[in-house]
């Protein structure tokens, strides 16, 4: 029988893990007010969120299947203590060098975050996993949609340098707490990390579900990191001329999404992770449209905000619940995989956002996204096409 995990844990890891998530994402709202202090144009500065991106994808790549071969709580701990200390070093830069190396240190360490969940999902029941595994997906997504809007709050009231210094005290903190609170959880099996490392091929080449939920939740979170990253340079410049604070508001609409996320889990333990899923790829392509429309009202920037948040956490929570399914005994290196396609995406979507907002403007980036839609959508609904072929065969 799997060790009984109690609420209190389950929550403190959710805090943790919106922490973790939330710091690389603290940039995206300051963009404008990094570029006036460190006098740097937008499009040099839109480089932070790229690299806390390729970074969080590096660190789960590299570090995440350590989860399988050493000891979780005594990792977790060291890599939440350092994810700490690069917020840190954000919060005390003075110039872009010393901004990029504590966006660096946090991205990579922070991956820590994705450690905690399949830990959480191996200690619950098998019946209750897919609800787990939603609450802690809502907090991930709660602290990328508060940490954006505390951002900008803070920035307004203060400085933008408040906010990695305050979240960086919490998570040192919060990491203290929770080392006390997890018990020690050794490995499975006792493995060589490079030879961990050369499985990852085998296991990507293998399992043909893992690839196709990594491309969908790449494809996802590429689309919306569009919208992250062109949020700042849409509103604050004319005709808008919003504060941080104001933009960082506009992350709190898609707290319906969070709450969608933890709903979602109890669908999926039910067995309709596939048509959650195509769902969701209908509103991805339902919300760029309504990006599309913003010249016309400003409402219709709301609304899709709201459903491309709705959709981006359901998918995300219907892709874990489904990749932790394919392993019993490597689920770290199974979702190493998955989160490394996942904000590979998010680089991928923050670099060719500002590539298009540059040359083509508002326009340019909404159709780039509604052709992230698109293929999103078709890989969903092939992904069920597989699933139903295979239930007729056996």
């Amino acid at each position: 029988m799997k060790s009984q995990i109690y609420t209190p844990t389950i929550i403190l890891m959710a805090i943790a893990i919106g922490i973790c998530a939330g710091g690389n994402y603290f940039s995206q709202p300051l963009i404008h007010s990094m570029s006036v202090e460190l006098k740097l144009t937008e499009t040099t500065t839109a480089w932070v969120p790229t690299i806390a991106q390729a970074a969080y994808a590096c660190g789960l790549l590299f570090l995440m299947p350590l989860g399988d071969i050493l000891e979780k709580r005594r990792l977790l701990f060291i890599m939440m203590l350092l994810a700490s200390f690069g917020l840190l070093i954000s919060g005390f830069s003075t110039n872009i060098y010393i901004l990029l190396l504590g966006t660096l240190i946090t991205g990579l360490f922070s991956s820590s975050a994705q450690l905690m969940i399949p830990l959480a999902a191996s200690l619950a029941p098998a019946n209750s996993s897919g609800r787990i595994v939603g609450f802690l997906i809502s907090g991930l997504m709660l602290g990328i949609l508060l940490a954006r809007s505390f951002a900008g709050l803070l920035s307004t009231l203060f400085s933008w340098h408040v906010i990695y210094v305050i979240c960086g005290s919490i998570l040192l903190i919060t990491t203290f707490i929770l080392y006390r609170n997890i018990s020690p959880f050794p490995p499975e099996k006792s493995d060589k990390y490079l030879h961990t490392m050369q499985t990852l091929y085998q296991i990507f080449r293998e399992n043909s579900k893992l690839r196709l939920r990594a491309y969908i939740g790449g494809l996802t979170f590429a689309g919306i990191s569009i919208i992250f990253t062109t949020m700042s340079l849409l509103l604050a410049p004319a005709p808008y001329h919003f504060s941080d604070f104001t933009i960082g508001l506009f992350g709190l609409v898609g707290i319906i999404g969070v709450f969608l996320a933890n709903f979602t889990g109890k669908f999926i333990d039910k067995g309709y992770a596939h048509r959650i899923s195509i769902l969701c790829g209908i509103g991805l392509i339902v919300s760029w449209l309504f990006f599309y429309s913003l010249a016309y009202s400003l409402i219709f920037y709301v609304i899709a905000t709201v459903i491309i948040y709705s959709s981006l956490s359901a998918i995300h929570v219907t892709n874990q619940s489904i990749v932790y399914q394919l392993s019993g005994t490597a689920k770290s290196r199974f979702n190493a995989i998955y989160m490394t396609g996942y904000f590979l995406g998010a680089a991928l979507g923050t670099t060719t956002g500002i590539y298009a907002w540059r040359h083509f403007g508002w326009n340019g980036a909404c159709i780039l996204g509604l052709c992230y839609a698109l293929c999103c959508f078709m890989l969903c609904v092939v992904d069920a096409f597989n699933e139903n072929k295979k239930k007729l065969i056996t």
